[in-house]
């Protein structure tokens, strides 16, 4: 599941704070540049609680003319992603949009919360919605392959 969150803020160094402290924690990176602050963060989890891996990878693009803070929320994986996407979005405070839409409340700043569109260049999961690329080999006669998330069979798209 992926968001994107648009908060309006001169100063982003609240913003990064949160991120790199939950967030970021196994990787955070931040650059500089000609009024702009960019940041790449991630943070990774497995084992028996999420039944499978997960990723959050969040890309964070704030303007210092606009003062637009462009934040892009990336989840991937997991056993069971509807759970990942209720930590997004949940009162818990457990997701980086709900920390998010909660410092942006605190500090009285504008922000708008979507859905982000992110397209894959795989072929999609009928059953579970992973995304993998898929060699001629693995691909049936009748264009079918075993997801290699779940195990279902489905079509690849073209």
């Amino acid at each position: 599941m992926a968001y994107k969150v648009i908060i309006n803020c001169s100063d982003v160094e609240d913003i990064i704070s949160l991120l790199k402290k939950k967030h970021g924690a196994d990787y955070a990176r931040i650059w500089r540049i000609d009024g702009r602050t960019i940041g790449v963060f991630s943070f990774e989890r497995s084992g028996l609680a999420t039944q499978a891996g997960y990723v959050n990878l969040i890309t964070l693009d704030h303007d210092i003319i606009t003062e637009n803070c462009d934040i892009t929320i990336i989840g991937a994986g997991g056993g069971f992603p509807s759970l990942i996407s209720l930590a997004e979005l949940g009162d818990s405070g457990a997701g980086p949009v709900a920390d998010l839409v909660n410092l942006a409340k605190e500090r009285n700043w504008p922000i708008n919360v979507e859905r982000a569109k992110i397209k894959s260049r795989g072929s999609p999961c009928s059953k579970c919605g992973a995304a993998y690329v898929y060699s001629e080999d693995k691909i049936e006669e009748d264009r079918s392959v075993a997801c290699q998330n779940c195990g279902t069979r489905f079509i690849v798209q073209e």
